[in-house]
């Protein structure tokens, strides 16, 4: 590729080379592409590696969730599309060494984004027939958290980081073993066990995060390798499924004890204190079961 050259500027051969990491072949061969927009297809002359066709579709279809976002808030939409960055994040952490990866523009992206998903967990989680008054007053939070937080210029920050992005990652297109993906992927897993063992009633919720966090990494890894077809690891993924759902629940109960503090001060109903003492109790409840 010419010096200075972008996949949307380059229509051509592109001569990679080989290198190695601890023992590792990393693999670079020459691909044909034409690049124009996330919207646009991606084309190459011979077959490119799982990894890379995964993280092509996954930031594909991020970028269809994001317009759906932005016309109907759903709850679920906003959900998917922070999954499909965090798959791409995670993969890249786990398969790329530091100088092939691009950017990390993903994070700011999920970053701007938290606030959104905790109301939504927040929201859909209190039982409106028990909490009428209060599930009332937090609809309409959310609905001001929206309009704070999301517009057509936070739709359009996103869609030019993901076309950054997408232009990118042609040019960091690595062929690894398959073998070498599935070995990792089962390895991140058992690392996950032997820190979920660490773990007792007295960690703190910030400990407990970032397991989960690795869990959740880990989960995607497999993910992948399960859907691209390199190996069945589905035994796997539902143990790290159970596990991260153990560990969200007491992250998001942790969570909104320190909402509700805030919230209850500023919407003070009898609903939002007895929410509080019913939140704090589920939290005591979630840790004694680690």
């Amino acid at each position: 590729m010419p010096q200075g050259a972008t996949a949307r500027e380059h229509q051509g051969e592109v001569f990679c080379f080989e290198v190695f990491n601890h023992g590792i072949l990393y693999i670079k061969v020459p691909f044909r592409f034409t690049f124009v927009s996330a919207s646009k297809s991606y084309n190459a002359c011979m077959e490119i590696s799982p990894l890379h066709t995964y993280l092509l579709a996954q930031l594909k279809r991020a970028e269809g969730l994001l317009q759906q976002i932005h016309s109907d808030r759903d709850y679920e939409n906003l959900h998917q599309y922070r999954v499909c960055m965090r798959r791409i994040r995670s993969l890249l952490l786990v398969y790329f060494k530091e100088s092939d990866r691009p950017e990390d523009i993903l994070k700011p992206l999920l970053k701007s984004t938290n606030i959104l998903r905790e109301t939504d967990v927040f929201v859909m989680g209190v039982d409106a027939m028990q909490y009428p008054l209060l599930t009332k007053e937090l609809k309409k939070y959310r609905k001001e958290i929206y309009l704070q937080h999301w517009s057509e210029d936070t739709l359009q920050v996103h869609l030019k980081a993901l076309n950054r992005f997408l232009e990118d990652l042609p040019t960091r297109q690595q062929k690894v073993p398959d073998a070498f993906l599935s070995n990792i992927a089962l390895e991140q897993y058992e690392e996950v066990l032997v820190l979920t063992k660490g773990l007792s009633d007295i960690s703190s919720a910030k400990k407990i995060h970032k397991v989960r966090i690795r869990c959740k990494q880990a989960r995607y890894v497999l993910e992948f390798i399960e859907e691209s077809g390199l190996r069945s690891v589905g035994k796997e993924i539902k143990k790290c499924k159970n596990i991260q759902k153990h560990f969200g629940d007491i992250q998001d109960a942790a969570n909104q004890l320190k909402f509700l503090k805030h919230f209850c001060k500023v919407y003070g109903s009898d609903e939002c204190h007895s929410l509080y003492k019913e939140r704090k109790a589920a939290l005591k409840s979630l840790k004694s079961r680690l």
